[in-house]
């Protein structure tokens, strides 16, 4: 196993923090339905470690300027980032668990708006998503932060939030992360069970 900084090891559970944002994993059958008939993978992992989730959407219609918009784009990232938690959490099971991801490298934010520069607040609306990342994991925005400092830095991660996209269901946000997990375990779970769920 790769030695990582002091910053981003975590001094609690996850799992206890994903209790007290009342974050339901729910059933594994709901999360990543079964793969017959269906388009994409919900989750890939890679023999370095990387692993990707496709788009979800949170919200419905299309953001605008306006503040209340804004603010429902934020509570749509969050549900967002509440479905990509859930999916990772049952991707990882039964070999390994949320608690094995070292850290998240990188997050896509897609928000449903007008193009032409006609909107210009999608950070404000994808950190929505991004606070999810940083509660459970640790980082500078999160719940637990002290001055912008938590005890780990492993939910903090480069981002892209970038708008005017017709998005599929009419949702108000799809994003996408990248997180690092061990690469022997991502080899296990390549190995056992497929790259994709």
């Amino acid at each position: 196993m790769a030695e990582i900084h002091d910053g981003w090891k975590r001094d609690f559970d996850v799992y206890d923090r994903i209790k007290e944002l009342g974050i339901d994993l729910g059933a594994k059958e709901d999360a990543v339905p079964a793969a017959k008939g269906r388009r994409i993978a919900m989750v890939t992992f890679t023999p370095s470690g990387l692993v990707f989730t496709s788009g979800t959407g949170g919200g419905t219609g299309p953001v605008t300027n306006d503040d209340g918009d804004v603010q429902d784009g934020f509570a749509a990232g969050q549900e967002a980032g509440h479905n990509h938690i859930r999916s990772l959490h049952w991707g990882l099971d039964p070999y390994g668990t949320l608690n094995d991801v070292w850290y998240c490298v990188k997050c896509i934010g897609m928000v449903n708006s007008a193009g032409g520069g006609a909107f210009s607040k999608s950070p404000a609306v994808v950190d929505g998503y991004s606070n999810v990342w940083h509660d459970v994991f640790g980082g500078p925005m999160s719940r637990w932060a002290d001055d912008g400092l938590d005890s780990s830095l492993a939910g903090w991660h480069t981002r892209s939030a970038v708008a005017g996209f017709d998005l599929p269901g009419h949702c108000k946000i799809e994003p996408e992360m990248i997180v690092q997990v061990d690469p022997d375990l991502s080899l296990r779970i390549i190995k056992e069970r497929g790259p994709h769920i």
